[in-house]
């Protein structure tokens, strides 16, 4: 009757906790019950002393597939999803080419599905308003732009996707509020932070890491200038009437919070993913780090408010990879080097972690990594939910287990992680995605080409 049997675990969700069995045929959760016998079939998980949770989502990954994919592509990327107990994630638009087009984006999806092990959805890169249609017809699960050049139009934010146009975003918004998605925006005033990082920091000669700090911690970079942009997007996104997607919260200063909670309240559609970056990394960390982080929490009591009850719809931790021979020439020149942090298989612990110094609750942590999302993006509660009938995504957690991240252990092909030696209470155990077995306690079980595509559909979370 039943190909997998999860036993005596305690089921948890954005709303309860309780002891229970599910029994899992055909890739679908079919029975949720106090006791479920098997009669032989399938595999039986004794999950007794762990926590049974929905399929973790993670909705801001850079897998650089198609691209330079010695530093990820998707079968790399997956492996760390599934080691970090995600089942869903959803990839980023600056890949070479850009899926930007039906054709681009098509040749993305087969990639991916012959690539990847875990569900994924794919963005649309949101460059021409004319091809908005034609993208959500072959399954985007949302439009992306990105609304910044970097300063020196560095990797990876490469310039032909840069939309600084607002005549251009307006047009893209009129777009996709015809198809009822998102429109996940990465907010910048680029012409404000070139001029001022030129001004104060490339001009002067200072450009080495201890320089990129110092202009991230004063608002300059992935800083004032974002904030400038999201209070100009916010409007057109309102006058549009699109559902809008904000990219970065916790990136931005502090500020564009109160811009987000203002919309909110009144009645505007704004949705915030807030970057977990915002409280797990501090100024000393980043100082240690250098450019192995492109940013750290500038207000972190501030970010763990908007964690707990803030404008904060989803969390977070960016998995934007780079190889450590591109990363290291950043403590010398950190204005000219690729930006970014791995965190697809981190996240996960790192929550846990987390939730027992009781930051946050694990039903708070739960409603933004797993129903939030899927009802953002349209497939809730086929996702995003342990119900009968749902896909059979689950997420297996032991709260307990303290361990060390590592290096050593990461799954990317970039193969370290800014999170290194940190020991966190709580280890994913299992991780299983339509009910197959993708990670198995230490091991990644599952085969490239089990994941498969969420098309985007209009949503039912209110802004």
């Amino acid at each position: 009757m039943y190909d997998l049997i999860i036993k005596n675990g305690v089921i948890a969700t954005p709303s309860e906790t309780y002891p229970a069995d599910i029994g899992i045929a055909d890739g679908r959760i079919r029975t949720i019950s106090a006791n479920i016998e098997s009669g032989g079939e399938g595999r039986i998980i004794d999950a007794k002393g762990m926590h049974v949770l929905p399929g973790l989502w993670h909705t801001h990954c850079h897998f650089r597939d198609p691209g330079p994919t010695r530093k990820e592509d998707f079968e790399s990327g997956s492996r760390c999803a599934a080691a970090g107990g995600i089942a869903c994630i959803i990839d980023m638009t600056n890949n070479t080419p850009a899926p930007s087009t039906p054709e681009a984006f098509l040749a993305k999806k087969e990639t991916a599905e012959a690539k990847s092990l875990v569900d994924f959805g794919l963005y649309g890169a949101g460059l021409d308003p004319g091809q908005v249609r034609p993208l959500v017809e072959c399954g985007a699960i949302g439009i992306k732009v990105f609304n910044t050049l970097h300063p020196k139009q560095a990797y990876p934010y490469i310039s032909e996707l840069g939309v600084v146009n607002h005549g251009v975003l307006h047009h893209i918004y009129e777009e996709v509020e015809k198809t009822g998605l998102v429109c996940a925006v990465h907010h910048d005033d680029a012409d404000w932070t070139k001029y001022m990082v030129f001004r104060d920091y490339i001009e002067k000669g200072k450009v080495d890491a201890a320089s990129y700090v110092d202009a991230v911690a004063r608002g300059y970079m992935y800083g004032h200038g974002m904030v400038s942009g999201l209070a100009s997007s916010l409007y057109l996104a309102k006058i549009a009437g699109v559902r809008l997607y904000v990219l970065h919260a916790g990136v931005m200063p502090e500020h564009a919070y109160d811009l987000i909670d203002f919309a909110k309240s009144g009645g505007q559609t704004v949705y915030s993913e807030l970057e977990a970056c915002s409280f797990l990394i501090d100024r000393p960390m980043a100082d240690r780090l250098g450019p192995y982080t492109y940013i750290f929490g500038r207000n972190r009591p501030r970010a763990y408010e908007v964690l707990n009850g803030g404008p904060a719809d989803v969390l977070v931790l960016e998995h934007a990879p780079h190889h450590r021979d591109e990363v290291e020439p950043g403590w010398k020149d950190n204005f000219s080097g690729p930006l970014g942090v791995i965190g697809a298989q981190e996240f996960v612990p790192l929550m846990l972690n987390e939730i027992a110094k009781g930051t946050v609750s694990l039903g708070r942590f739960l409603k933004l990594t797993t129903e939030n999302p899927a009802r953002i993006f349209g497939c809730y509660p086929r996702k995003g939910a342990l119900a009968v009938n749902s896909d059979a995504d689950v997420t297996i957690v032991d709260m307990n287990r303290k361990h060390t991240l590592s290096s050593k252990k990461s799954f990317s092909k970039s193969g370290w992680t800014a999170f290194d030696g940190i020991t966190v209470q709580g280890s994913v155990e299992y991780t299983i995605v339509r009910g197959g077995i993708v990670y198995d306690r230490g091991a990644v079980t599952g085969k490239a080409g089990w994941g498969r595509m969420v098309p985007g559909a209009p949503g039912s979370l209110p802004g």
